[in-house]
């Protein structure tokens, strides 16, 4: 453990480069198992309900000791934007099973790319006053849409 902690101090852009592959290549192993598991073993209800309740514990071990304290001073209102975010979550995750059930996995995975084009414009819209999207994150956006475009249309062809 002191050898990782001194190679992210002495070398964090390494341990960032490293942190955004590993992360990357799980959310896209994510997609490819669970098509595996929606197409061989389980309805994707099921799917959902493994992918979440695993991901609750997962997260519950890492921050165990600051769920008390965030429980104990977080405003009622914080429960209710947790609650909305978990119901468009866990919706989110439920129809990402139902399609990789039900198309195939090259076709569904560029789709589920253009979420940050959603996220963008759902911030622009809800958070106006905390978050600024500049011209320069559009286009970043946009780039990724045409990516999507053109990786389905090539698909398909």
């Amino acid at each position: 453990m002191k050898y990782i902690r001194n190679i992210v101090t002495q070398h964090p852009g390494i341990f960032g480069y490293l942190s955004a592959i590993g992360a990357g290549a799980s959310y896209g192993m994510a997609q490819t198992v669970g098509k595996v598991i929606t197409s061989d073993y389980a309805h994707p209800v099921v799917g959902t309900g493994f992918a979440l309740v695993s991901g609750f514990l997962f997260v519950s071990i890492i921050f165990h000791r600051q769920i008390y304290r965030d429980v104990k001073t977080a405003p009622l209102k914080g429960f209710v934007w947790l609650g909305l975010s978990g119901i468009g979550s866990a919706s989110g995750v439920t129809l990402l099973y139902f399609a990789l059930d039900n198309a195939p996995l090259v076709v569904v995975s560029p789709i589920i790319a253009i979420s940050p084009l959603i996220t963008i414009l759902i911030t622009r819209l809800t958070l106006r006053n905390l978050e600024k999207v500049t011209l320069r994150t559009i286009a970043g956006a946009m780039l990724v849409v045409s990516g999507v475009l053109i990786i389905t249309i090539s698909s398909s062809i």
